[in-house]
C-alpha cells in the first residue's frame, strides 16, 4: 500500500481504512494468503520508495460498503523490486535485518534515550497506554528506537529515514538527534 507519509515501523500498530478498490482487492488477496502486505511511500517524483515497513493484518472488521477497518502489525523492514502498480501494487520484497552495534555504545544512546522519555512524561506529553511498561520489556536496540520512533517522532520524513535505516547504532543517533530537536531540548 502507497501511503505518502505513513511509516510502519517493525512492532508499532497501524489503523488502517480501506477504502479504495485496488486496496479492497489487495487486503482481499492477502487476507486470503498469509495477511500480510507492506506500507510503502511514494516518494518527490511519484517513484515508489525502495524501503518499506512490512506488517501482519492483526484484526480486520469488513463492512456491508465494501469498506474495511484494519490493524497492521509491523513485522520488519523490507526493500521492494520488481514493482508493478496495476491491478494493486504488487512488489519482490526482502527483509532488511538490522545490523548489530557496539553493545556498550547501544546502552550509552539508550540511556539518554530514557532520559528524554522522562522528559517527556514529566512534559505531560501524553504517551501510549502501557508505552513505558512496554520499553522496559524491550532489550533489543532496534526495537527499542523503532518503539520510540513510532510512538514520538511527528515528522514523517525523520521517520522515512529511521524506518530506511539499518544500522541498530546510526539509528538510535539519529532518532536522539530528531528527539532533541523536536521537542526542543539543548
Amino acid at each position: 500500500m502507497i501511503l505518502p507519509g505513513v511509516s510502519l515501523f517493525p512492532g508499532a500498530l497501524l489503523p488502517l481504512y480501506i477504502f479504495e478498490d485496488r486496496y479492497r482487492r489487495m487486503l482481499g488477496q492477502a487476507l486470503g494468503s498469509g495477511r500480510m502486505f507492506a506500507i510503502a511511500h511514494a516518494g518527490d517524483d511519484g517513484e515508489v520508495a525502495a524501503t518499506g515497513g512490512l506488517g501482519f493484518v492483526r484484526a480486520c472488521v469488513s463492512k456491508p460498503d465494501g469498506t474495511s477497518n484494519l490493524i497492521l502489525q509491523g513485522v520488519g523492514r523490507v526493500t521492494f523490486s520488481d514493482v508493478r502498480l496495476s491491478p494493486f501494487p504488487r512488489a519482490v520484497i526482502r527483509l532488511l535485518p538490522d545490523e548489530p552495534g557496539d553493545p556498550e555504545v547501544i546502552q550509552s544512546i539508550r540511556r539518554e534515550l530514557d532520559e528524554i522519555c522522562r522528559h517527556v512524561r514529566a512534559s505531560g506529553i501524553a504517551l501510549p497506554q502501557g508505552f513505558e511498561t512496554y520499553l522496559k520489556q524491550v532489550h533489543a536496540g532496534g526495537a527499542y528506537a523503532d518503539a520510540l520512533a513510532a510512538a514520538l517522532i511527528t515528522d514523517p520524513v525523520e521517520q522515512r529515514g529511521l524506518l530506511e535505516e539499518t544500522s541498530v547504532v546510526v539509528r538510535m543517533e539519529r532518532l536522539l538527534r530528531c528527539l532533541i530537536r523536536q521537542l526542543h531540548l539543548p
